[in-house]
């Protein structure tokens, strides 16, 4: 699903940036090329974002497993 329609950024470029290294907002955007649009993608974004920073409770499980 698309978090940015004016820049084409899906949730799945986000948790990539985030995979890759990306620690903030800021850098999410500058590796995704995002520029300046309409704004309506804010609050998604944090959330989107927010979801990719927190680990998932399956990879939490398995850390503890091993």
């Amino acid at each position: 699903m698309y978090v940015c329609i004016c820049n084409a950024v899906s949730e799945s470029d986000v948790h990539s940036c985030v995979a890759a290294g990306a620690c903030s907002t800021r850098q999410v955007k500058a590796a995704c090329g995002w520029k300046p649009g309409c704004g309506s993608c804010t609050r998604r974004f944090t959330e989107v974002f927010s979801q990719a920073m927190t680990p998932s409770s399956d990879a939490a499980s398995q850390v503890s497993a091993a």
